[in-house]
């Protein structure tokens, strides 16, 4: 019993903080409504088939409201086909054992329709199972299965869109600020070296760490993404307001996807630099490296500062490019600083 309250305890601490585990514990507790409410409904009429309703319910709570209504929308049309086509191969070839390859080769075949998307081998598997109950010839009782599961299916939409329905803005903030993060970052790391001098071990490991900076972007792409998914059908608007931000954006993701691309382009050139022996110190490389890094990191505090912030580095950028000389490898590090201020301002337009 104290085993089961500490358990208890701990999910109603969950349930207290925002947060992923909250989000799970709450979608796992709208399912088991779903899956109540659907056999209330569906109870007087069900029958033997009872189980269908609170199923089909339970698969429809998903992490989006509008993926909760297209997933119904899939799903009664996949297990509709499963019915139909379990009842024409009934008719057709009478003997089960028979019938039950053809149905599983025809399910799988149509069930690669792209409108069933990923989950379109359920329509053989209704059929199978369809045929294996003997149900097939039936008409009634097929008519049952597909009524059952539209109703779960509506049902579990309903609760999901109804109940708390979900939001995942704050996600997709996090991980754009945890992108910004990463790039300010190496960006000071990079200027901290280039200011005292650097060797080649010093450039491989910045460009190791740059290119791991895709992997931030596709991050933050994905929870942006899936941010403004959550937001579409969703009747939380006012929640959805407060939760939003400049940076849940796919324009800010694209932007700095491209900064991070100039700061690994700045790394391999300054690797070429230091190949053959340490490059001695570059303090004015290293300031415009840092006052990057600032104009970055103000993106994830004060976005409305930002192009007051991109000041510094444009006119350091300039001031260097004029003044590079013969000297190319220096003055390309510079041009890819620049076109990084280019992208950062196209976020404050």
């Amino acid at each position: 019993m104290s085993n089961l309250w500490y358990l208890v305890r701990e999910q109603l601490r969950v349930l207290c903080r925002p947060g992923r585990d909250r989000e799970v514990v709450v979608q796992a507790v709208k399912a088991a409504l779903a899956a109540v409410a659907s056999l209330l409904v569906t109870g007087p009429w069900a029958g033997s088939h009872a189980f269908l309703a609170p199923y089909a319910a339970v698969l429809t709570v998903t992490s989006t409201v509008r993926g909760s209504w297209t997933g119904a929308a899939r799903q009664a049309g996949m297990v509709a086909t499963g019915v139909v086509l379990a009842h024409l191969v009934g008719l057709l070839v009478p003997v089960g054992t028979l019938a039950v390859p053809v149905v599983v080769l025809i399910g799988l075949l149509v069930g690669r329709w792209r409108q069933f998307g990923p989950d379109g081998w359920w329509v053989a598997i209704t059929s199978l199972i369809v045929v294996v109950n003997g149900t097939a010839a039936n008409a009634l009782d097929l008519a049952g299965w597909v009524a059952l599961s539209l109703c779960g299916s509506l049902v579990g939409a309903l609760v999901n869109t109804v109940l708390f329905p979900p939001v995942h803005l704050r996600d997709a903030r996090h991980a754009v600020g945890a992108l910004i993060d990463e790039v300010a970052t190496q960006l000071r790391d990079m200027a901290a070296a280039v200011r005292e001098g650097w060797s080649a071990t010093d450039a491989r490991r910045w460009t190791h760490s740059a290119r791991g900076l895709r992997r931030a972007v596709r991050r933050a792409d994905d929870a942006v993404w899936y941010g403004r998914e959550s937001a579409r059908w969703n009747p939380r608007r006012r929640h959805i307001r407060r939760a939003d931000s400049p940076l849940a954006g796919r324009d800010v993701v694209d932007r700095l996807s491209r900064v991070c691309e100039r700061v690994l382009q700045v790394s391999v050139l300054l690797a070429n630099r230091a190949e053959h022996e340490d490059h001695p110190g570059d303090p004015e490389l290293a300031v415009l490296l840092e006052r990057l890094a600032d104009a970055v990191a103000i993106l994830a505090e004060r976005p409305d500062e930002l192009a007051a912030a991109l000041d510094a580095p444009g006119a350091e950028a300039r001031r260097l490019r004029d003044g590079a000389g013969t000297q190319a490898a220096r003055g390309a590090c510079v041009i890819a600083v620049s076109d990084a201020v280019t992208e950062l301002e196209a976020v404050t337009g």
